[in-house]
């Protein structure tokens, strides 16, 4: 078994693509900078300007001017979702992170276990605990910055034993699990007594989140309160004395400096039992202060308190508002409420000046300086957590999703003004989790769908909303297994390439419309497997869900060859197809795919009606393993193809490259990977892109756009190379890319007043031509020809060029830059040309001897040929430059702007020479 495991490791080592022929590519960060969900922060004790916080899948961020500007600390580091966030009080260089939120949503990240940091936040070290996946809460002892606890809740989906708190005296070097209540009970919340920290609170909590199940989560018995008075050697449950009895569910708990003050946040079974609870002897008896059915509510995604570390009648709960107590819990009002960044999950108070605050939500993280009356900007943090992916075809185009917690968001894959900025994306219809399409008639009409079914038309020029729901309204209030159509968080939604007007919607069929949403059909049977049974009682169970009218359709794929070929796959574990228009189906499911293995994705292939491939994400069945299924006989037969991929970097989206057959893109939950060979071997596209999840991908000519759940979206600018690594591969020295299509954009200038630089913003892609070469070994000189269709000499570059003196740039180089410097180096290479010309009316510029003379006009729309020589060979490719659709200029106007350009151009390049020759001359004397 070793021995074939070696060869197939070493096959996939042969077949694999050498990274260094596509490395000069870069991921583009385009927004939207509005911030995404935070349960994690925290902040240094009497330092009102640093801060930190924890993205659920975003990494680590830090501040160091109280929320003005966010910068990421841990991109180089490998993990993405923070559940829990210490700095130790004693060394505020000593920072611990608990990956894996403990919110646990139906849309959750998890983690790999805890880092440490020990220079506040520049270098991270990962030290063990790699199973726990969920971490509810991260203490550390005020007194030693080595004695730290972890509460963790553990695997969402499964029993495991990493579940409990566990306790470090080293650092994180060993840990020890000192309270253990079995691999089903975790820990939500975990609290250290300041003043006495050998005392601590810790709430349990038995819980797992069912594939099924959109919301909540199913709890069970054995959750409680317990305490330790030695350091977590020992502990206590509570109970009595005035606590609530029977099952509970999720609860919070907080304690005040001296000790005596306990605050505990209860759920239960019973609503009555519910509610805010205060001990004043520390913990030995306890009394129902507050049953303020607000501050129990979605007690699974809440349940925290924080103490006012100087006054221990203050508190604060976080909800839907931020709920603050100045009596103990005996009174609440909201401190903050919506619009703020609701929901509320965690605050920080520093304990030196309780004026002084950080507060996580879910539209990102704000810092308070006044005790609340005032917060920070939420808008400078591109942490948003994108559902899906679509790109309308206007120029330049605009990329479309939905964001979890904050609504629709459209942003411009480049501007007009030099660069992206938060003014440049907008809402576009309202919904947090579908998907989006766009009309093929009207880019400003767009159909999204939603949580709870949701399916509406917005129209952006009007801003008006339609309802197109195929069902009534009011049957959203009855369970979803009771409803006439079934939805999942993330209704799917595609239109169909091969017939204009189709659309497509997933419930527990297919459902059909070809006016818009107007009208639905269903043209399929129920697709889930469900039997829904009358009258069924009992557990619910992965054996028996479907049978109890639960599962929906999850993905659907039209073929873009034939308009009566359609997949659709189920949350269920299964996969259907039609090859007459929905009349009938065939179940298709791969062998050996087991109940509620969510099909994620099918993408149908662009070169074979019958080439489909499935992402088939097990996460909810607590594997996360990798799962791409390819067929190329509509499903008759099946091949796993993950050969290159693994845990936990399991996939939710596939797609297919429609120009280069077996081009393959997926994206896991920790990044993007490629295949050359139609899957057979897969490799990594991560490149500059952060670790984050990547929920979908979407091809737009020659860009390749990612969602991720975490870091907003990125563009990879101009993928011609991955389309061509096949040809590359096979060069002995060196390989010029065939280049792209330019586009001639005239009106790419910043005019007007700059933005702060405290603002964020992001790069517009290169303005002008790229040229991507390869080298195979170090090249002694490296040149670059521009050539026009006359042969004339355009521009020429060298890699011996002189770069221009220091100093302020002239005029014309600020408003014109000139082109990246040509490498040298054994690796692939992007050089970005500007389009503008250098060599006029024989007066040739020498690149290597006057590299300031600044750039002519522009070139016109046409052909060009580049010419690369490395070392003495030659390689050309052609290229055409073509005007910004937007342009009204015509081929006529342009010729005579480029002949009196290079008129003026020559004249220049003569005054220049003179000017210099003087110089020259003045210096001799």
């Amino acid at each position: 078994m070793l021995l074939v495991c070696v060869v197939v490791t070493a096959a996939a080592i042969a077949q694999a693509m050498e990274p260094d022929l596509f490395g000069g590519l870069k991921w583009r960060l385009i927004g939207p900078f509005r911030g995404g969900r935070v349960v994690a922060v925290s902040g240094v004790p009497g330092d009102s300007t640093t801060f930190y916080f924890g993205s659920v899948n975003g990494g680590l961020w830090k501040t160091i001017d109280a929320g003005v500007v966010w910068t990421p600390i841990t991109d180089d580091y490998g993990f993405a979702s923070i559940g829990a966030l210490a700095v130790a009080p004693s060394d505020p260089n000593v920072i611990y992170a608990g990956a894996g939120e403990s919110d646990i949503r139906s849309d959750l990240s998890s983690g790999t276990g805890v880092y440490k940091s020990t220079d506040a936040g520049r270098t991270w070290k990962h030290i063990g605990l790699d199973e726990t996946r969920q971490i509810g809460k991260i203490v550390v002892d005020p007194r030693n910055a080595d004695v730290v606890y972890v509460g963790a809740l553990g695997h969402a989906y499964a029993p495991n034993p990493e579940r409990g708190v566990f306790k470090s005296t080293d650092g994180g070097a060993h840990w020890e699990k000192v309270l253990d209540q079995g691999a089903e009970i975790g820990v939500a919340d975990l609290a250290i007594c300041t003043g006495n920290p050998d005392l601590l609170f810790a709430t349990t909590w038995h819980t797992w989140r069912a594939p099924w199940y959109v919301y909540s989560t199913i709890d069970g018995p054995g959750s409680g309160l317990f305490s330790s008075h030695d350091g977590g050697k020992t502990w206590s449950r509570l109970s009595g004395s005035g606590l609530p009895g029977g099952d509970w569910g999720r609860a919070g708990v907080a304690v005040a400096a001296d000790g005596k003050r306990v605050y505990a946040l209860i759920s239960g079974k019973e609503a009555r039992d519910g509610g805010l609870y205060r001990s004043d002897d520390g913990g030995n008896s306890w009394a129902l202060i507050n049953s303020d059915s607000r501050l129990t509510s979605r007690a699974w995604y809440f349940s925290r308190i924080t103490v006012d570390p100087n006054n221990a009648d203050v508190i604060y709960i976080p909800n839907v508002a931020l709920y603050h107590s100045e009596d103990g819990g005996k009174t609440i009002s909201v401190l903050r409420g919506a619009p703020g960044g609701d929901d509320y999950h965690e605050l920080w108070i520093d304990p030196k000046n309780s004026s002084s605050m950080v507060l996580g939500t879910d539209q990102g993280t704000t810092v308070s300086l006044n005790r609340g009356r005032t917060w920070s900007s939420w808008y400078n943090q591109p942490t948003a957590q994108m559902y899906h992916v679509v790109t309308d075809d206007q120029f330049p185009y605009v990329v479309y999703g939905t964001e979890q917690d904050s609504g629709s968001a459209a942003v411009a894959s480049r501007t007009d003004h030099g660069q992206i900025t938060p003014r440049d994306w907008f809402p576009s219809g309202e919904s947090e989790s579908g998907y989006m399409v766009l009309d093929p008639d009207d880019p400003n009409v767009v159909y999204l769908t939603g949580p709870g079914g949701t399916v509406s038309r917005y129209n952006r020029r009007t801003g008006f909303s339609q309802d197109i729901n195929p069902w009534p309204l009011f049957l959203w209030l009855q369970p979803n297994n009771e409803r006439k159509y079934r939805d999942p968080w993330t209704p799917v939604l595609v239109r169909s390439a091969a017939e204009r007007k189709a659309m497509f919607l997933g419930t527990q069929y297919v459902m059909k419309t070809t006016d818009g949403g107007l009208h639905w059909q269903a043209i399929s049977p129920d697709l889930t497997g469900a039997q829904p049974q009358s009258g069924a009682q009992g557990a619910l169970t992965a054996d028996n869900a479907k049978q109890r009218g639960f599962g929906v359709v999850y993905a659907i794929a039209p073929s873009p060859l034939n308009r009566d070929v359609i997949w659709a796959g189920s949350d269920t574990g299964l996969i259907h197809i039609t090859r007459d228009g929905g009349k009938t189906w065939t179940n298709v499911t791969p062998p050996g795919l087991s109940d509620w293995s969510r099909v994620s994705m099918i993408e149908a292939s662009h070169f074979a009606p019958g080439a489909a491939y499935a992402a088939v994400d097990r996460s909810i069945r607590d594997d996360q393993s990798p799962y791409i299924y390819r067929t190329r006989d509509y499903g008759k037969s099946w091949q796993l193809i993950t050969n290159g991929l693994s845990a936990p970097a399991f996939v939710r989206a596939v797609r297919e490259d429609p120009t280069t057959h077996g081009l393959l893109y997926a994206g896991t939950e920790f990044g993007v990977f490629v295949s050359f060979d139609d899957g057979d071997h897969w490799q990594s596209l991560q490149l500059n892109l952060p670790v984050t999840g990547v929920r979908d991908l979407a091809i737009h000519g020659d860009d390749l756009i990612a969602a991720t759940y975490g870091r907003s979206f990125w563009i990879l600018d101009n993928i011609t190379p991955l389309r061509q690594t096949a040809d590359a591969r096979k060069a002995s020295a060196a390989w010029l890319y065939r280049p792209a299509t330019a586009i001639r954009v005239d009106n790419d200038s910043f005019v007007g007043t700059p933005l702060p630089p405290e603002e964020p913003t992001a790069d517009n892609p290169p303005a002008g031509a790229m040229f991507d070469y390869w080298l195979k070994s170090p090249a002694e000189k490296v040149t670059l020809e521009i050539l026009d269709g006359q042969q004339n000499l355009v521009w020429r570059f060298s890699s011996d060029a002189k770069p221009p003196k220091h100093g302020p740039l002239p005029l014309a180089e600020r408003w014109f830059p000139r082109p990246e410097v040509l490498e040298k180096t054994p690796e692939m290479h992007r050089f970005v040309w500007n389009l503008r010309w250098r060599s006029s009316g024989g007066l040739d510029i020498d690149e290597e001897s006057e590299p300031s003379i600044p750039a002519g006009p522009k070139v016109i729309p046409g052909t060009y040929q580049v010419k690369l020589t490395v070392d003495g060979k030659v390689y050309t490719q052609p290229f055409q430059v073509v005007m910004d659709p937007r342009s009204p200029s015509t081929a006529q106007v342009l010729a005579e702007q480029l002949r009196l350009g290079k008129q003026i151009f020559d004249e220049a390049i003569k005054a220049h020479r003179v000017v210099a020759q003087i110089g020259s001359v003045q210096k001799q004397l």
